[in-house]
């Protein structure tokens, strides 16, 4: 038989009681007993006139949990817990602790704002899409674990919230979390957020490699900016994507080649295209990949190594669809104007990392913009794997005397729709100027 009791699990947010929901609030309200770790409960102290409160200190979870199921079988009982009771919360703990010993209290969950969310919002938007949270505390998840997530969430291009990032005892995991940004991100922007909306708040944004040790505790939220993250104007963001739909503002739409933004870009690359136009003047999408690439090596010559294969225009439907894009090395992918899948991240085996990389991505191949610009190997490795997974289109330019005319080749005689060079030449530069313009193409009104 049921309790007559009932267990609120509260979720009060990042810590200032204006940001706790009203459901929380009235949960309280209607609570006898309010169990938490001491330092949640004395945040909501004005609201807990005629309550009685029973405190608990750090790393005594089971103890809490127990006493709030014990007292919810008579009393209406609120066990509250910081930002939301699911994430690193209380949560998890009350839920297996009923199953478990088959408990029979009823239980509701209210939810509440996240430290994250709390911390996105003071920074601007950095979380505004596909993010990943993850913990730097090995108190309960062992460090090989935490540090697997961490690179899987660096490499799949995922804004980062980190939560305690470091304590008084535990300093050596964010030294290792940082090095892993490094590696894997580069000197990206890290949002630094300490107390939020709590008395001591900090808020900064910085480049990865400003960031002290002691900046960060376990009252502080990092948040890692992904590939597409802006600093600018005190505020860091994320784009939604919007700007490549619509025009945002009236820099955006002075916007007229080669990824030009300001008011100087803007005239240079005018200039730039006249000029280009005068060296190269034919038309269409096939003139302007030839006068990117032209401009990107400083070489008119390039243009009589370069090789069009199909229907080119098929790589701008590709993008106009949002299709994936997949790259042999990080240089490509910094190029880009979009996201993309670097093969050599995901590189092992005795085969060169950039193709085995993409033999293990061979299921995502199908059906992708597949740009090489580095690596024969990786060419190589295409060539088979499209046998089976085909692409929807290709930029391949691998450089070097070794295979790099024979990869290509390769290339040219799939029934594919594609972009190569002929020969040696070749480059990171060329292939990623070459999707830009595919990108540019793919962005620009019917």
């Amino acid at each position: 038989m049921q309790s007559q009791g009932k267990l609120y699990v509260v979720g009060i947010g990042p810590g200032n009681v204006e940001l706790m929901t009203l459901k929380a609030r009235k949960a309280i309200d209607e609570s006898e007993y309010v169990v938490g770790y001491k330092t949640y409960v004395e945040r909501i102290s004005d609201l807990l006139e005629g309550k009685k409160a029973i405190t608990t200190p750090m790393r005594k979870e089971v103890e809490r949990v127990e006493i709030a199921l014990n007292l919810a079988r008579e009393h209406v009982v609120s066990l509250i817990s910081g930002g939301d009771p699911s994430v690193y919360g209380i949560l998890p703990l009350v839920v297996e602790y009923a199953v478990e010993n088959n408990l029979d209290v009823a239980i509701e969950v209210v939810p509440g704002v996240t430290a994250a969310n709390a911390a996105s919002a003071l920074l601007g938007s950095p979380i505004s899409g596909d993010h990943a949270v993850v913990s730097l505390s090995d108190l309960i998840v062992p460090w090989s674990q935490i540090e697997k997530r961490l690179i899987y969430a660096l490499k799949g291009d995922f804004v980062i919230a980190i939560y305690n990032p470091s304590s008084r005892r535990r300093r050596e995991n964010l030294r290792k979390a940082l090095k892993l940004i490094r590696k894997f991100r580069g000197n990206v922007w890290v949002g630094v957020v300490r107390n939020a909306f709590r008395d001591g708040e900090r808020v900064a944004v910085k480049r990865v490699s400003e960031l002290e040790e002691d900046e960060a505790d376990m009252n502080t939220i990092l948040i890692v900016g992904n590939s597409e993250s802006v600093a600018a104007r005190g505020v860091m963001y994320t784009p939604r994507g919007y700007s490549r739909k619509y025009s945002i503002s009236p820099e955006r739409k002075r916007v007229a080649k080669m990824g030009a933004e300001t008011r100087e870009a803007v005239e240079i690359a005018r200039k730039s295209e006249e000029i280009l136009k005068a060296l190269h003047p034919e038309e269409g999408l096939k003139g302007d990949i030839v006068r990117r690439c032209i401009a990107t090596t400083g070489d008119v010559s390039i243009r009589d190594v370069l090789r069009f294969k199909g229907d080119v225009y098929e790589g701008v439907r590709a993008l106009r669809d949002s299709c994936r894009i997949i790259v042999d090395v990080r240089m490509v992918k910094a190029g880009l104007r979009r996201d993309s899948i670097a093969a050599v991240d995901f590189g092992d085996g005795e085969d060169t990392k950039t193709a085995s990389g993409l033999r293990n991505l061979e299921d995502l191949v199908e059906g992708s913009i597949v740009a090489i610009g580095n690596s024969p190997s990786a060419a190589l490795a295409l060539y088979e794997i499209a046998q089976t997974h085909r692409p929807r289109f290709i930029v391949a330019t691998p450089v070097g005397f070794v295979n790099a005319a024979e990869s290509k080749e390769a290339i040219r005689s799939l029934e594919i729709p594609s972009v190569t060079t002929e020969g040696p030449r070749g480059g990171s530069g060329i292939c990623a100027a070459i999707v830009n313009c595919l990108i540019e193409h793919a962005e620009r009104p019917d």
